[in-house]
């Protein structure tokens, strides 16, 4: 029997373009409509209340959860691009609670805070997706870089919050000194593996020059750390070449007391924790 309430269900607020245009997303994840254009739909009151989860905010649950409601399109977030993750995140910002978004800044130059309205509109049409599509060439290999996705993103956020955690027990002076030494051993060899995890995540394949084309994971890691430190260094730089051509980093503002007044650059950065807090 139908709802004689559906009619009043949600409606799509706005459609949003992905910057990848669904490039990298597997099989069976992405909805992709004719016009290339998903529906956006605003946040329940579920949605709201799914951010409020602490533990559900942290290992990306709640992200995802709201993502695949408001953007029904995309049936798995875990595997979307984070070239997409941004412009998502605005968009159903924007959905739910229009197009300006205030934040808070201290000016660099008065020490004093600063309350300013950032246009998303503005905002989500500057974003773009970087260019993948360059191989890297070196010592007669071809290596073939892609964007991590949410999940792979989402791990290496908890596991440098988790190597937070741990030099904070390697500072504590309350402790022995061999049992910090052992707590550091332990934090630097995580370090270490992290920091590879990091590089060979955005690596999709490397072609031989003998033309064998290899995609395995665990061959690509084993590879990463037996390699020559000259590729290491020419895949990290391509990658961090990658990552400087987003326009999201920076935004200019100006002091808004009358006796500063002074412009200045203050970094734009989403955390979900509090990019939806307006409607708590």
């Amino acid at each position: 029997m139908t709802n004689p309430l559906a009619k009043h269900f949600r409606q799509p607020q706005i459609h949003l373009r992905l910057p990848s245009m669904g490039q990298w997303y597997p099989p069976g994840t992405l909805d992709m409509p004719v016009t290339k254009e998903l529906p956006v739909y605003a946040m329940t009151a579920k949605d709201e209340l799914t951010l409020l989860t602490p533990d559900a905010l942290l290992n990306g649950q709640s992200t995802v959860d709201v993502i695949q409601s408001c953007v029904p399109s995309i049936k798995n977030a875990w595997a979307m691009p984070i070239t997409d993750l941004d412009a998502v995140l605005i968009a159903i910002r924007q959905a739910t609670y229009g197009n300006q978004m205030e934040f808070v800044t201290v000016c660099p130059h008065c020490t004093r805070k600063n309350e300013h309205a950032a246009d998303l509109g503005l905002i989500s049409s500057k974003i773009t997706c970087p260019d993948y599509g360059d191989t890297l060439k070196i010592e007669g290999l071809e290596l073939f870089l892609r964007p991590q996705n949410y999940k792979q993103f989402n791990q290496s956020s908890i596991d440098n919050f988790e190597q937070q955690r741990i030099l904070n027990v390697v500072n504590d002076e309350t402790l022995e000194e061999e049992e910090r030494v052992n707590k550091f051993n332990v934090m630097f060899k995580k370090l270490l593996d992290l920091t590879v995890e990091q590089v060979t995540k955005s690596v999709a394949a490397i072609k031989t020059d003998d033309g064998i084309t290899v995609e395995d994971r665990d061959q690509i890691d084993e590879f990463f750390r037996n390699c020559n430190r000259t590729i290491w260094d020419a895949v990290k730089l391509r990658l961090e070449n990658i990552a400087s051509q987003s326009p999201l980093k920076n935004l200019d503002v100006a002091c808004e007391q009358e006796d500063c007044g002074k412009s200045y650059v203050t970094p734009l950065i989403f955390e979900q924790s509090n990019f939806f807090a307006q409607g708590f």
